[in-house]
Order: C-alpha cells, then sequence, then structure tokens
C-alpha cells in the first residue's frame, strides 16, 4: 500500500493586517478523517499542534505575533485503488508516526523535483508495522523538518524582518478570503537567509486597508477542508498585475456548514513559481504518464548508506513552468 504524506503549517497569527507564520514539521501521532474528494482520494490530517508563538512590538509601536503550527496530512487512493478501511488506516497511520519518530523506516526510494529551477526532495519509506503488514509512505526529507530550538527560531524570524524592512523578499502565492465583502489577504512569501537556507512566510498586505470583518480560524480550517475535498463551486481564473509579477487567480465559492458564504482565491505567478499547486500536480501527473517529457542526463547519490540512480526528465506545464523529475531508485 502506498500513501503520499505532505508537511504543512497554519498561518496562525498577526502583523497588523494579516497572518504570519512558518512552513515546518512536527512528529504528531493522532489522526482524523478528513473525507473522500471527488476523485476518490481519502484524506486523513493531524490535530496541529502550537510549537512556537511570539508577540512583539516594532519600532512604530505596532504588535506583531508570529505562532508556527505545525500537522501532517496523508493523501492516499483513487477511483481505481482498493477500498480504505478509515478506522484501520488511521490506527496505521498513528503506529507509522511512532515508527517515524523511533527512525525504524527503510528507504526505498527518493523523488527530486526542480520547478523553475527550485529544487525539493522527497522520500519513499517503508514502514514495516507490528502485525508484519508493511506501508510505503512519501515524506519530506530529514532536512525539511529538523527541529529548530527557541533560539534559532527567535534568530531567523529577527533575520526575516531586516530582510523584510529591506524589501528583500518575493511573494510566492497570494490568497484571497472574501467575507461580506470585506477582503483579508495573506501574501506567501519566500527568504533567503544568509546561509543559504529558504523560509516560507505567510504574511499579511500591507497596502491592503484592514477588513474590519475577517473569517475566523474555524472557517478558514473548513474552507481549508472544502477545497481539499474538491465542494466549492468554481468562479474561473483570472489575472492581476502584484508585486511586480503576474498572478493567475482560481477562484471558489464555498458554504459553510453555518451558512457562511467566503469566496476564496488563489493566486500563482505566471511563469515565475517555485512550487505547484493541485492543478499542476494533475498536468504533470497526466505528462508523465504519456511520456511526454524530454530525457536528460542521470546521476548518482549515496542517501542514508545507500546509493541511488536518478534519471531526469524535463517537464514544461501549460503555463510555460519548466519541471524537471528525478524518481531514485537503489543502485542494483
Amino acid at each position: 500500500m502506498n500513501a503520499r504524506i505532505l508537511k504543512a503549517a497554519l498561518v496562525l497569527a498577526l502583523i497588523v493586517t494579516g497572518a504570519i507564520g512558518a512552513t515546518i514539521g512536527v512528529r504528531v501521532y493522532r489522526y482524523h478523517f478528513v473525507g473522500r474528494d471527488t476523485k476518490g482520494r481519502y484524506h486523513f490530517e493531524s490535530e496541529p499542534k502550537t510549537v512556537y508563538e511570539r508577540t512583539s512590538q516594532d519600532a512604530n509601536g505596532h504588535t506583531e505575533g508570529v505562532g508556527v503550527a505545525g500537522g501532517s496530512s496523508v493523501v492516499m487512493g483513487g477511483r481505481d485503488s482498493e477500498e480504505v478501511n478509515v478506522e484501520q488506516m488511521q490506527s496505521d497511520l498513528e503506529e507509522i508516526a511512532r515508527l517515524r519518530a523511533q527512525g525504524l523506516g527503510e528507504l526505498v526510494g527518493v523523488f527530486d523535483t526542480q520547478v523553475n529551477g527550485h529544487f525539493t526532495r522527497g522520500y519513499q519509506v517503508k514502514y514495516t508495522l507490528a502485525d508484519g503488514r508493511t506501508i510505503t509512505i512519501g515524506e519530506n526529507a530529514p532536512n525539511v523538518d529538523r527541529p529548530q530550538t527557541p533560539t534559532q527560531r527567535e534568530n531567523d524570524f529577527a533575520e526575516v524582518a531586516r530582510l523584510r524592512e529591506q524589501g528583500r523578499r518575493e511573494v510566492t502565492q497570494v490568497t484571497e478570503y472574501d467575507l461580506d465583502g470585506q477582503t483579508f489577504r495573506v501574501l506567501m512569501c519566500r527568504y533567503v537567509l544568509a546561509d543559504g537556507r529558504e523560509i516560507g512566510m505567510g504574511e499579511g498586505d500591507p497596502e491592503l486597508p484592514p477588513a474590519t470583518k475577517i473569517p475566523s480560524p474555524e472557517q478558514i480550517t473548513e474552507v481549508s477542508r472544502l477545497k481539499t475535498l474538491g465542494q466549492g463551486e468554481s468562479l474561473g481564473t483570472s489575472q492581476r498585475q502584484m508585486y511586480g509579477k503576474t498572478f493567475t487567480f482560481e477562484t471558489y465559492r464555498f458554504t459553510l456548514a453555518d451558512g457562511t458564504i467566503v469566496t476564496y482565491a488563489e493566486g500563482t505567478p505566471v511563469g515565475g513559481k517555485t512550487s505547484l499547486t493541485d492543478v499542476d500536480w494533475d498536468e504533470l501527473k497526466a505528462l508523465i504518464e504519456q511520456g511526454a517529457g524530454e530525457d536528460l542526463d542521470s546521476y548518482e547519490e549515496e542517501i542514508n548508506g545507500k546509493v541511488f540512480v536518478f534519471p531526469r526528465t524535463r517537464y514544461t506545464l501549460r503555463d510555460g513552468t519548466e519541471v524537471i523529475c528525478s524518481q531514485g531508485t537503489p543502485k542494483p
């Protein structure tokens, strides 16, 4: 059985007009079933855990809060896959989390992706459960989930604050929530630290007038769940010039359980993406299945005492985004 696990962060705190957070990973042991989407896939999520909070005032007396929470989500199956016993899978995921914390997984594959030159790496790890069954999970490479001390986080956020003041940030995604005609906007920004590490931060847009009504954390969570399960009404796509780039927005309308209507828009830069949207991943998967890529040279790398061979293939998405994929397998 194969499954894909993704790490994400919840944007929890405010800087005057919006939210700020950082993408990290944390180990968790409790999962709940989110639902099954329109593609037949099963979605599970862990309960978020706050791992860092800080509130301070800047030189102008404005209150600045930073909150970081981490969790994980698992997507598995599809229309043509076998039915999943939800309770059994929840139990399996929690057992896998404990095995992962003990380092008891076997690395069986590595997946490298370059999106317009921006590199990310994922692992395929096989776990043997107590009853002898094996499950292979896709995970972030360990450096993504490297734990930090409070002092290290303080230093990183202080450096990010300096880079922000200097205008040295790259807006990689724009998310907007419209509630009763009030727009709440969050910018995903990428900062490159002096040591070469990158940090993604969710920040409010200082150019947007503060909204008098913004969605609650519970409403944002519900919107995220409905979007994940494909239960919103698509309002189409549009393009806007923002922050020196052209962003393509996909817009949806969601009706929450209490009847509240929220319009949600997610914008990604044209031609300058550093990560892929769900729509992009679907397009990439189709290109891979069609064999519609350009073969490049391969390379070898030793990881965790094993040598992996990486054949490389370049794919070009409809919007011009260049993606190079390398599926590393153990060398015979």
